[in-house]
């Protein structure tokens, strides 16, 4: 019984003592192809949610910036209106910096994006830590549940990413 007693000591004790670490990742989704005035819908609000979620299935911390909206992708890696939130996340203790650009075109007289350009960064002093790109389909689902599953589909795609870093 005191055998059981002490092992059960041990077991507590390494849980209370042995750090837990997660990664912590931030996002930023930024809207292109959009007028000032436009209404994007939910779509990036869900893109938002869905990339986020799956994070957090994965065990990350997740954060985010406040939606952008831009003209276009521009050239730079990060853009310049981008950049403020990234160092905020880096003096923050994030590990990895998510960038989002959802693609927006008028279809039918409504605005859905068509596209998601993610980029992954490594937060540091620099930008320039650019680990991973890729363009994903976007505004395929026929209504907002589909949308986010195929957000937190994306979302596990990225995760991996990371993981294998």
């Amino acid at each position: 019984m005191i055998y059981k007693g002490r092992i059960i000591a041990v077991l507590l004790w390494g849980f209370l003592v042995l750090p837990l670490s997660a990664s912590m990742v931030s996002f930023l989704v930024i809207e292109t192809g959009l007028r000032p005035e436009s209404n994007s819908g939910n779509y990036s609000s869900t893109w938002e949610d869905g990339l986020m979620g799956a994070f957090f299935d994965e065990g990350y911390i997740v954060s985010n910036s406040p939606i952008m909206r831009l003209e276009g992708i521009p050239e730079d890696v990060l853009p310049q209106e981008a950049q403020g939130e990234f160092l905020d996340a880096y003096r923050g203790g994030v590990e990895y910096f998510i960038l989002v650009f959802l693609e927006y075109i008028l279809q039918g007289g409504f605005s859905r994006p068509q596209g998601a350009l993610v980029r992954i960064f490594r937060t540091g002093e620099s930008s320039e830590n650019l680990i991973y790109e890729q363009r994903f389909s976007a505004g395929t689902g026929t209504n907002p549940h589909d949308q986010r599953i195929r957000a937190q589909d994306t979302g596990r795609i990225l995760a991996a990413q990371i993981k294998d870093r």
